[in-house]
């Protein structure tokens, strides 16, 4: 991928479409609606799910995508991505190696990773990630696993990965806990959003990005 034009550097709103969250809303319906708010990309979350049964649905919110001229990107599943023509994928701590990803995707695909760890961070910037999600930045019940991180870490994050001047840097998504009301706050630390449970109010966290 050419660093310089990285569409995840234009990104400001992005949200998981996880399936325990929307539950039994569809999953179209939900991506047709957070594209037509305004949301940049959106993954699709499914895990353990069948594969045949995921890349019709991510295949569906594809050709939204499309349309709408914005990103998906399917969680881990690189299979699903290539069948359905994402955008690319998102990659958690237990998931494939980036290099893994990118030998096997597209090489204009976008592979994101989650990271914890400064060393975690530095280690993506390395193997080319096309951006970081960071967090978790608040307490989450979707992470009880894991002590918030606090929108400090976020700014080391994003120190970490910068390049020399003249050059983006590689994006940092805060992720984690997320909300209308403590979102202002996450931004002043200059990473883009990433919600889950927060979906539902990306309207309202639209609206405070653009103010």
């Amino acid at each position: 991928m050419n660093w310089r034009k990285n569409p995840a550097s234009s990104w400001k709103l992005y949200c998981i479409i996880n399936k325990n969250i929307i539950q039994g809303a569809s999953p179209q319906k939900v991506a047709q609606a957070l594209y037509a708010k305004g949301v940049d990309v959106i993954q699709l979350r499914y895990k353990n799910y069948p594969s045949y049964k995921l890349v019709r649905i991510a295949k569906k919110i594809q050709g939204i995508a499309r349309k709408s001229k914005k990103a998906l990107l399917i969680n881990d599943r690189i299979d699903v991505a290539l069948a359905s023509g994402a955008k690319g994928v998102h990659l958690g701590s237990g998931d494939l190696s980036l290099r893994t990803a990118h030998f096997l995707l597209n090489p204009k695909s976008i592979v994101g990773k989650t990271v914890h760890k400064i060393k975690e961070a530095k280690k993506a910037n390395f193997e080319k990630a096309g951006y970081v999600s960071a967090g978790p930045v608040f307490s989450t019940p979707l992470k009880k696993n894991l002590k918030k991180q606090g929108i400090d870490f976020v700014k080391k994050i994003k120190k970490c990965v910068s390049r020399p001047t003249g050059q983006a840097g590689l994006p940092v998504f805060a992720i984690g806990g997320i909300n209308k009301r403590n979102v202002k706050a996450v931004l002043q630390s200059g990473a883009g959003i990433c919600v889950t449970r927060a979906i539902f109010e990306a309207e309202d966290l639209l609206k405070e990005i653009k103010r």
